[in-house]
């Protein structure tokens, strides 16, 4: 069922995913606009209550991925659309979007290693990444020689693992579609 909040919402990620993959970048005025709309059609058709869940729905929308930003996984722009989702469809929603867009994210970046052939690489890199980690928590604790003496035999110099840039806003784009069918076919996952 179309309501006036779901075409609002596809209208927002919609335009949103063009920036993003276009311009690599959300701009301020959609993420902006989209949070102050979803303000006030929660006023408008819930009074009090409608601008505790939206100011609700936004704080947790920028919660979501807050942490994943900090740590440079994604930008800005992709945060403070989560909060503009949030702010006009809830915390729930909100939740629930984020999940299904890192589904999103994991098969965009899946289809562009396969499509480029560095899925190999990239897992070796990433299990080479993981294993020095390993290593450094061991050597914490106290295993320094035998740590030292694996990774000589083992660990090659130099494997950097480089950073993939995916246009995250069609990812959130996808998830937030997802929801809306699932949704509208009557599954909910809380």
């Amino acid at each position: 069922m179309v309501t006036a909040n779901n075409l609002l919402l596809l209208m927002l990620v919609a335009v949103s995913g063009f920036f993003d993959l276009k311009e690599r970048k959300i701009p301020n005025k959609i993420t902006f606009t989209g949070i102050l709309i979803g303000i006030l059609f929660n006023i408008i058709t819930g009074g009090w209550i409608g601008l505790l869940q939206s100011l609700l729905g936004m704080f947790a929308g920028l919660a979501i991925f807050f942490l994943p930003f900090v740590m440079g996984g994604m930008g800005a722009g992709d945060v403070k659309l989560m909060g503009a989702i949030g702010s006009l469809m809830g915390w729930r929603f909100s939740l629930v979007t984020a999940l299904y867009s890192a589904l999103v994210g994991g098969v965009m970046v899946l289809v562009y290693l396969l499509y480029t052939g560095k899925l190999k690489d990239t897992l070796k890199k990433m299990i080479l990444a993981l294993i020095g980690q390993l290593f450094h928590l061991l050597n914490q604790m106290g295993y320094n020689k035998t740590i030292d003496q694996i990774q000589q035999r083992y660990v090659k110099d130099g494997q950097t693992y480089k950073k993939i840039y995916i246009p995250y806003g069609v990812a959130i784009a996808g998830g937030t579609v997802l929801v809306l069918l699932a949704t509208s076919q009557g599954i909910h996952i809380f």
